[in-house]
């Protein structure tokens, strides 16, 4: 498996590429990357995007209401990263 720092920026770009617009967190345990989905998401789109999530060490979406939908990607860190 490519190292952790490696990943992050490969999901990062390919969601980008898609056209959505990942955000970066980090915390004393994970990097989180979320992204907004619009509406108008093209479907073709997805088997991309699961792909790539399934890179992450973990990943979900969220429904935020009024907000909309988003996805998250958790990287898990280690003593190493």
């Amino acid at each position: 498996m490519p190292p952790r720092d490696a990943r992050i920026a490969d999901l990062s770009a390919r969601l980008t590429a898609a056209g959505l617009a990942p955000e970066q967190k980090e915390y004393a345990d994970r990097t989180l990357i979320e992204a907004q989905v619009p509406d108008e998401f093209a479907e073709e789109n997805w088997p991309d995007i699961l792909a790539v999530l399934g890179t992450a060490d973990s990943f979900g979406s969220t429904d935020r209401g009024g907000a909309g939908q988003y996805l998250w990607a958790a990287f898990h860190r280690t003593k190493e990263s």
